[in-house]
């Protein structure tokens, strides 16, 4: 018998599997969640008398739904004086018991902040302390208390209906103490604007800083008070979630400027709902638990559904989507119905400058699956795990390549373009303190998985700035996007990568048709065109069939001779001297990812995306084909899937900080690659033996890297832990000559030089296969044990030769200093508005 017809043979039961049902056998592993923002009674403006009295601050942090905030989340107080070059002391925060109180000292303006422990949630007013009297000034539309930009802005027009009319806002003008109220007149203004002191209305005549002064009489003690902002130009008002659609989805128009007041939350957030999410209804009505929010999403409430099929904005994948095109042309070839989609889904389609006014917009009940299921772990507690169903419209990652039907249970699946919250698509867009989440999660970042990127930017000279970003399988993505800036912002939350760069160009392998020198195992060379040496039976689809089975005599001879392989499809010559995209991160605070902060990523590019080679495994998946009884396409014929990438740089600068730890199990890498390897091998074999094959078995990228780690001084113990912390990632596989640049980075001497890992050197490493005792366990009806090594020789071979063999490099922080700290600080990024020196501020 031959040995591809025995290797067929005995994976028949094995690809059968596949074509069923697999049970998912959940890992847990969990994070910290915090509170999901601070609740309190104050105004944007409070003023308290110069007293001997203490003050009780009063607040609460909201916790998320069925998951009690984790440690460091407990409430406390800070004061600094708003103008921060002013060195007198006008207050200070007092602690009695759990009772936290203002002491005021002298008479001055102060911010009082509420946080967590942690520092990356907060909340702040303006405080006045006065002595015979003084002047509040409160927009009537209570403002969001949690801006990293301090600035007020307002439009230049409000929406009624679908016409912009001149922008009006009500305040209220508040003398303290009230006995003065009778007195307040209006004592100046800017050129820009037209005040109603009677009405309490500010109508708006043109752009610019903008300001106001009330007083109570020029013979009056009490302090005026000033209510300054900046009107932007051709900027529109956006209160409702009907508002935001019409000034970003809106695909009749170009697009608004958005200035952003109000925050949109999620239905669960919002109203009170029973232990499934639905909102309960009483008389009819929803009961609000958050104040000064809107829902993001028209929600009907008697059929209890979203609208958002009809609302989102959808376009083609800007990714390579070569495999999707093949694979809907065999479908609708072949008469079946499996085809793929290339469309890709965005929230929120922003095509002009967006204003958030410190505002957040959470899209839960579009990212976030709507069911979930409850599973116990290991402790019996209950954990609530997400599930996709039909009315999902978030459905996780496109394939890039799928090594089966991506539609059923793929052996190997790598992921392309996914769908999107909030879309930034143009040039010159700047995006300002806005807080923007795909979803609440829980506290397991694998509940992250179909949630999609948070924030994509796709255009030239781009901007966000002061903002937070949280949320998603990954949570900023810029690709192809030149003079991107990411400025003095806050990422967390990520699944995969809290950023992932790279370019959608690059060099296709049809342009490979010169001829190339071959090196074979053996020793002998060949020169011949890529297609002709890599066709089905050729010598170059010989030697990656000997692969596969670990039939080679010598390791190195056949790296060397995979190396060729890659090296063609490589061609460095092809993208020398080209760029596909620049970034530049500035005073920017990274927290917790499931790998890396920033994966630079590259196309995966091997022979099997080339042409089908090695033949070996086309074979298989052509049987499973035969074998598929559901009328469904389960592999194609691969032409020129994939290519060479264009290299993107990025410089990181200035205070950027990657407090970005985690435990060699808390390091997830399953959501790189899609793989049902591991789940089907648990039908054939023991427990025992499926226990060993796992992702990390078949990508064992992070055992590698924690190795390396360790013998370069970036493996730190706290608690009887042992933490990494990897600030960057460049994917391998294909070829990657992207570049970064830290030596404007505060912390560049903490950062290690880029650890290798080579995934080739273990695949060789693995034992060949015998085939004359497989043959006798076959004869001894041993037929479990035999596809054993078929499942470590071949199966798991499966991911290098659809990525390729260029090894993944990775750079780590090589100090415990961020370990110990209490982790990012929303203060931090506030200061940098004004332009503090935290360094100096801290000593």
């Amino acid at each position: 018998m031959k040995k591809k017809n025995l290797i067929i043979l005995l994976l028949i039961p094995f690809m059968i599997a596949l074509l069923g049902v697999v049970t998912i056998n959940t890992t847990f592993s969990f994070i910290d969640n915090d509170i999901l923002g601070i609740e309190w009674d104050y105004k944007q403006s409070e003023a308290f008398k110069l007293s001997d009295n203490l003050y009780p601050l009063m607040a609460k942090g909201i916790n998320e739904k069925n998951y009690p905030a984790g440690a460091g989340n407990g409430l406390v107080w800070s004061v600094r004086n708003q103008d921060i070059t002013d060195t007198n002391v006008y207050a200070e925060i007092v602690k009695s018991g759990n009772q936290y109180y203002l002491k005021t000292l002298g008479a001055g303006n102060i911010v009082v902040t509420c946080s967590n422990e942690k520092g990356n949630v907060s909340r702040s007013m303006n405080v006045v302390i006065y002595t015979d009297g003084t002047v509040l000034i409160n927009n009537a539309h209570v403002s969001v208390q949690r801006k990293i930009d301090e600035t007020i802005y307002m439009g230049e027009y409000d929406l009624k209906g679908t016409s912009k009319v001149p922008a009006k806002f009500k305040f209220t003008a508040e003398a303290v103490p009230s006995t003065n109220q009778k007195d307040i007149e209006l004592y100046s203004t800017s050129d820009n604007i037209r005040v109603d002191l009677e009405k309490g209305e500010v109508e708006i005549l043109n752009d610019g800083e903008a300001y106001f002064t009330i007083g109570c009489g020029s013979t009056s003690s009490t302090a005026p008070g000033t209510y300054s902002f900046m009107i932007v130009d051709d900027g529109v008002n956006v209160y409702s979630y009907d508002d935001l659609l019409f000034c970003t989805n809106n695909p009749d128009t170009e697009g608004d400027i958005v200035v952003l007041q109000n925050s949109f939350e999620s239905l669960k957030n919002m109203y009170k709902v029973d232990d499934d999410n639905e909102v309960i209804l009483q008389n009819g009505q929803p009961t609000q638990i958050l104040k000064d929010v809107q829902l993001f999403g028209n929600y009907d409430f008697k059929k209890r559904t979203f609208s958002f099929d009809k609302e989102v904005h959808r376009f083609t994948t800007t990714y390579n989507k070569n495999f999707i095109d093949q694979w809907n042309t065999a479908v609708i070839n072949s008469g079946k119905t499996n085809k793929v989609s290339d469309q890709v889904i965005a929230g929120l389609w922003i095509r002009k400058s967006f204003y958030g006014n410190g505002h957040t917009i959470n899209l839960h009940n579009l990212a976030y699956p709507a069911k979930q299921t409850q599973q116990q772990d290991v402790t019996g507690n209950i954990q609530y795990v997400p599930e996709l169903t039909s009315v999902d419209l978030f459905r996780g990652p496109l394939p890039f390549y799928s090594l089966g039907d991506p539609n059923g249970k793929p052996l190997v699946e790598a992921l392309g373009q996914d769908n999107i919250g909030f879309y930034i698509e143009g040039n010159d867009i700047m995006v300002n303190d806005v807080h923007i989440k795909n979803c609440d999660f829980g506290n397991m970042l694998s509940n992250l998985e179909y949630s999609g990127t948070v924030v994509e930017v796709y255009g030239n000279n781009n901007t966000i700035k002061n903002s937070r970003l949280q949320n998603g399988k990954n949570v900023l993505r810029s690709y192809s996007s030149m003079n991107f800036t990411l400025d003095n912002s806050m990422l967390s939350n990520a699944r995969n990568f809290l950023i992932m760069t790279g370019s959608n160009q690059y060099v296709s392998t049809e342009k490979l048709i010169e001829q190339y020198l071959f090196k074979n195992s053996d020793g002998t060379t060949i020169n011949a065109k890529l297609d002709k040496y890599l066709e089905a039976n050729a010598a170059g689809d010989t030697e990656l069939n000997k692969y596969l089975l670990g039939s080679f005599e010598n390791k190195e001879l056949m790296k060397e001779t995979l190396l060729t392989i890659q090296d063609v499809l490589n061609n460095e010559e092809l993208v020398k001297d080209q760029l596909g995209g620049s970034m530049t991160i500035n005073d920017t605070l990274f927290a917790t990812s499931g790998v890396a902060s920033i994966g630079i990523d590259t196309l995966f590019n091997g022979s099997f995306l080339y042409n089908g080679s090695p033949s070996l495994i086309q074979m298989v998946l052509e049987m499973l084909g035969q074998l598929d009884d559901k009328g469904a396409v389960t592999s194609i014929q691969n032409n020129n899937i994939s290519g060479v990438s264009l290299p993107v740089h990025v410089d990181i600068s200035g205070s950027t900080k990657f407090y970005d730890y985690k435990t060699q199990d808390g390091m997830d890498i399953s959501g790189l690659i899609d793989e049902n390897i591991s789940e089907v091998a648990q039908m054939f074999i023991s427990e025992e033996d499926a226990k060993k094959i796992k992702v990390d078995q078949i990508f064992p990228i992070k055992s590698y890297l924690f190795g390396k780690a360790s013998s370069n001084g970036s493996i730190f113990t706290k608690d009887d832990k042992k933490y990494i912390n990897v600030p960057i990632a460049f994917y391998g596989g294909g070829l990657n000559l992207s570049t970064v640049n830290m030596d404007t980075l505060d912390i560049k001497t903490k950062m290690s030089g880029a650890l290798e890992i080579d995934l080739l050197d273990r695949y060789l490493d693995m034992e060949g296969i015998d085939f004359e005792e497989i043959m006798d366990m076959i004869n001894n009806n041993q037929l479990n044990q035999a596809i054993i090594p078929l499942i470590k020789n071949v199966m798991l071979k499966c991911v290098t030769i659809v990525i390729g063999y260029e090894p993944f490099e990775f750079i780590c922080y090589k100090s415990d200093d961020l370990l110990n700290s209490k982790g990012p600080q929303i203060e931090d990024l506030i200061l940098n508005t004004k332009g503090v020196d935290k360094n100096e501020e801290n000593n």
